[in-house]
């Protein structure tokens, strides 16, 4: 079977290692992909052909089985490019729930403006593809309902690669034999991180390693002063394989008000690391058997409370290890994806 997959470029992004999934796990079964990207990049290499295209430059259809867009511009690429008569089988997987996830970055106008053009372009595909159940139920009264499936996402890491010495050093400096909660995230109102430096206030044995970057980061630097926790939470900024960080926490905190998978949550897994969780459908969907522990959302004592039992509860890791091998491995991840393909 011959791939090709639309990206916007090889960023280091929850969409675009899902891509790099689908290529390791396709290419492993010997089928032979292809990656199309808009814009240059280096954060991802991919183990495959790839070639920079510019938005209005038409790549021949007919060369593949299946094209596989990821994001907006690359499913408005597809719109527009797409033959009448196509042979290629046409696919796009949501990475997200358009209108509310755009609402945490625009204004609603805009979300609700750019969200239903998106998933007007989406028309033209042969399969929508969501992450989860939930997404497919959001999606089902948006779109053409005999279009939708879902697939979920796999992660695979280095476990063995190690953290450079200057910043495990910085860590094992700041724990101080403190109970230590981790967030990877994008700083952006979406991923809550705020609810975390809040409930802080009422650990006092506990700190906080947050690794990312965006546009919350400056507010959230100020709540940590202003809740006079500022001495307990280590901002670490962008880090490309921030799941290095992993085996330095003792509790993984997932504190998203929206989220359409959680990739940080199948690298906890991997590490077998105790996780904290906002009680949001789809992580509800992704660990219905106390995998997790959940939270429920702005609800700081709730949070605090959580936190506690997890970190008191040694076995969590280990059954979260068992969710992971039982749905999200890259041979089901694989499995999935190839009786799409086929089916489309």
């Amino acid at each position: 079977m011959k791939i090709a997959y639309l990206i916007p470029k090889p960023a280091n992004t929850g969409p675009i290692l899902v891509v790099l999934e689908l290529v390791k796990a396709m290419s492993e079964h010997r089928h032979d992909c292809t990656v199309y990207y808009f814009d240059e990049g280096d954060e991802i290499l991919f183990p495959c052909k790839t070639q920079r295209i510019s938005f209005f430059q038409k790549i021949n259809f007919r060369e593949f089985d299946i094209v596989h867009s990821h994001g907006l511009r690359p499913d408005c690429y597809l719109f527009l490019h797409k033959p009448l008569r196509c042979k290629a089988r046409c696919l796009t997987t949501l990475h997200n729930y358009i209108i509310p996830d755009f609402s945490y970055q625009y204004n609603k106008f805009i979300a609700y403006t750019v969200g239903n053009l998106w998933m007007l372009a989406l028309r033209r595909h042969d399969t929508i593809v969501t992450l989860s159940k939930d997404a497919l139920q959001y999606y089902r009264h948006r779109l053409p309902a005999r279009k939708l499936t879902y697939a979920y996402n796999t992660r695979q890491v280095a476990l063995e690669a190690p953290l450079d010495v200057q910043t495990r050093q910085q860590i094992l400096q700041f724990k101080q034999g403190a109970v230590t909660l981790g967030v990877n995230a994008a700083l952006t109102d979406r991923k809550g991180i705020d609810q975390v430096i809040r409930a802080l206030k009422k650990l006092p044995g506990y700190k906080l390693i947050i690794a990312g970057d965006g546009k919350s980061k400056a507010s959230l630097e100020k709540l940590s002063i202003d809740e006079q926790v500022a001495d307990r939470v280590l901002f670490l900024g962008y880090r490309k394989d921030a799941y290095r960080l992993l085996p330095y926490y003792d509790v993984f905190v997932l504190p998203s008000r929206s989220e359409g998978f959680g990739l940080t949550l199948m690298e906890s897994a991997l590490y077998r690391k105790k996780v904290v969780c906002s009680r949001i459908p789809i992580f509800e969907e992704l660990c219905p058997q106390d995998e997790v522990v959940f939270f429920e959302l702005e609800q700081i004592p709730s949070l605090v409370q959580a936190l506690q039992q997890a970190a008191g509860s040694p076995e969590l890791g280990q059954k979260l290890y068992q969710r992971y091998l039982q749905a999200f491995s890259p041979e089901a991840f694989y499995e999935r994806y190839h009786q799409i393909y086929q089916h489309t």
